[in-house]
């Protein structure tokens, strides 16, 4: 999952939203100042992820992929899930996908004091762009997988990852429309961020 699927999965608040993203910028964190809101979140984002890269569809959907970018799937899936979330957007949220994600990042600025300056110059970039609504459109996909190749470290070919999405497109969606829901499902059960734990 990548930002906006994990912005669905938190709660309607700042701090959970920030935990749940602040989980990709842990080697930039300082936990042990943050509030236990934040602490859940990342707790929240840890368990969605554990969910789903053992997930037996998700392992499944791994193979259909070209050997070529075999190391880049988890990435390239991250990305295209946040796609088909904002595809069927309506399916799962009463509010706009714009409404939404324009709330989110309200939500977000009101928690920057606790966000390293990496996360918070990113949320800044997104929000400037309409990044995350943007997910509804496929060029999104393509931007997102060439602007993470530039960020990684050593020579890569994410940036020719598109066309294999493109591929696999439509065992992408199905295997989302039927994980998702088990995903959001697990995530009531588990009540990481509620009072009502009873995971």
């Amino acid at each position: 999952m990548n930002y906006l699927a994990h912005l669905y999965l938190s709660q309607d608040n700042g701090l959970s939203k920030t935990g749940n993203l602040m989980a990709d910028f842990l080697k930039q964190a300082d936990l042990s100042v943050q509030p236990e809101a934040i602490l859940r979140g990342v707790e929240n984002h840890k368990a969605t992820d554990k969910f789903t890269d053992s997930h037996p569809s998700i392992i499944k959907l791994r193979t259909e992929f070209d050997p070529a970018f075999r190391r880049f799937v988890p990435i390239m899936l991250d990305v295209s899930f946040d796609h088909m979330l904002a595809k069927s957007w309506q399916d799962y949220h009463d509010l706009e996908l714009t409404e939404f994600t324009e709330r989110a990042h309200r939500q977000l600025s009101e928690a920057e004091q606790y966000m390293p300056d990496l996360m918070k110059n990113r949320l800044r970039g997104m929000a400037k762009h309409g990044w995350l609504a943007g997910y509804i459109e496929l060029e999104t996909v393509e931007k997102t997988l060439i602007s993470i190749s530039e960020r990684i470290r050593f020579n890569n070919n994410l940036d020719q990852a598109f066309s294999e999405v493109l591929n696999q497109y439509d065992v992408i969606e199905k295997t989302f429309k039927s994980f998702f829901p088990q995903l959001v499902e697990h995530l009531e059960w588990l009540a990481v961020e509620t009072a009502e734990n009873t995971g």
